[in-house]
């Protein structure tokens, strides 16, 4: 039975990772380096739910929908307005360490 909580787990780890490259994509096209976009999505699937996940995705979408090119310094701001103090507590940690990188 102690196996059950390992696949559980398992399974849900595995159901962040392709997020990982989705959100990476969807940075850069909206104007972040590939670079950033990758080590920033990197951190972000091991910290964040799935759900923040994709809160994060539609929120680079959105900015990438006003035509405006993204820069760090703007998506953090823009992740500040989110109601989830998780995410920009990451979101915000994460770009330090990679421009730091």
């Amino acid at each position: 039975m102690r196996i059950f909580p390992f696949l559980v787990l398992l399974s849900l780890s595995a159901c962040a990772q392709p997020f990982e490259g989705r959100v990476a994509s969807r940075l850069s096209e909206a104007g972040l380096s590939r670079p950033m976009a990758q080590c920033m999505a990197g951190r972000w699937t091991n910290r964040l739910t799935v759900f923040q996940l994709r809160r994060i995705s539609s929120l680079a979408d959105d900015l990438k929908e006003e035509g405006r090119s993204l820069t760090v310094r703007r998506f953090v701001d823009r992740v500040r307005q989110v109601d989830d103090p998780e995410i920009f507590e990451v979101v915000s940690a994460s770009a330090l360490a990679c421009a730091l990188k």
